[in-house]
């Protein structure tokens, strides 16, 4: 549940659904998208014992895989990103169980394709023929602390789910026919190794968005005042260069602290527009609304999920695109809980993985 909550949270937050009108009520108010770049660290979205920070690897194989396959070989393909892998005394365990990929079927199938000239006009028809392989093929991962305590169980392949296989196109079905008895003998380990990696993949995207703290770089927007006769158009602007100025500066590995005096005046200049456009005409609504929506996104970058609430609380109040502001709160609300369970204040820290150590490896210090 909280993956999907999640998602939904980060999608209405990252999307922010405010439509571009013009309103003529004073002084015209076009407001417009302006794109910008931001790079943090995201926070494991499960929660584990914030001291672990290694992860070791051992993966099980069925009989007629083992034989072709070298020992070792697939390890080093699962990530867990912004953790040391060690190959083993590692404080989570992540064992991965392959079971041999089974063909079931091979049927050759008659194709027809359609010849047409230069000019799209049906010239003729080309028959071929396909083989087509069905086969299944199962995978399952246990993960466990070093005390042997459960983390998670994950299906990542079921004998359930039958797969398809087409082979490349033959001229007659006689070549068809020879491949679908003799080719067979090759196709199984090549099936099973892109199998395999297909479900490594996939394995090492959840543990990395579960528990890891990977490196991201988003495209996001704030609402700018595109009028030209408007008041406020050429500060506006300004306080747009100067946010992109600081945004420019952000990066993962490194704290706020520069950062965060950089978007000072930025901030300072949209709570004095608030304050300046406060009647309940449907311009000033929208400069508000702007003011609100982009002090929001602020606080979200700047990591002060509680301020950044405070904003989408007030765009919510204050009446335009009133929606904007569920989607920022829920955002800033996912924000807050995820730094309250990686126990950190931002997530903008360096990660040095090599100086992790396992707990055998901490123990003998």
């Amino acid at each position: 549940m909280k993956k999907i909550f999640y998602l939904i949270a980060l999608t209405a937050f990252m999307a922010g659904c405010g439509g571009s009108a013009a309103v003529s009520n004073g002084d015209k108010v076009d407001l417009d998208k302006f794109s910008f770049t931001a790079s943090y660290r995201d926070l494991p979205r499960n929660a584990l014992d914030t001291s672990y920070h290694t992860y070791s690897v051992q993966i099980d194989y069925g009989y007629l895989t083992r034989l072709s396959l070298k020992r070792g070989e697939l390890e080093n393909q699962v990530r867990l990103e912004g953790w040391r892998r060690l190959p083993y005394g590692a404080h989570v365990q992540v064992k991965i169980k392959f079971e041999d990929l089974i063909i079931q079927s091979s049927d050759v199938r008659e194709k027809e394709e359609v010849i047409k000239d230069k000019d799209g006009k049906e010239t003729g028809k080309r028959k071929y023929y396909v083989v087509e392989v069905g086969y299944t093929f199962g995978a399952q991962a246990k993960i466990t602390d070093y005390k042997g305590a459960f983390i998670d169980e994950i299906q990542l392949a079921s004998r359930d789910q039958r797969r398809t296989h087409y082979s490349d196109n033959f001229s007659s079905a006689a070549e068809a026919n020879v491949y679908s008895k003799i080719g067979l003998v090759m196709l199984q380990p090549q099936l099973t190794r892109q199998s395999m990696n297909g479900v490594l993949e996939n394995l090492s995207n959840n543990l990395t968005v579960n528990y890891g703290y990977p490196e991201r770089t988003v495209n996001d927007f704030f609402w700018i005042v595109n009028s030209r006769k408007h008041p406020e158009y050429e500060n506006h602007r300004r306080a747009w260069l100067n946010f992109r100025q600081a945004i420019a500066m952000m990066s993962p590995d490194e704290p706020l602290d520069e950062v965060k005096k950089a978007m000072q005046p930025v901030i300072e200049y949209y709570n004095k527009v608030k304050k300046m456009y406060a009647s309940d005409s449907k311009g000033d609504k929208k400069m508000r609304y702007a003011s609100y929506y982009n002090l929001a996104k602020i606080y979200w970058y700047l990591d002060d999920p509680d301020a950044g609430m405070k904003e989408a609380t007030e765009l919510i109040i204050n009446g335009y695109d009133a929606k904007d502001g569920n989607g920022l709160e829920a955002g800033a609300s996912n924000l807050k809980m995820l730094m309250r369970q990686a126990k950190r204040d931002s997530r903008h820290f360096r990660i040095q993985i090599e100086a992790y150590q396992g707990p055998d490896m901490a123990a003998g210090q």
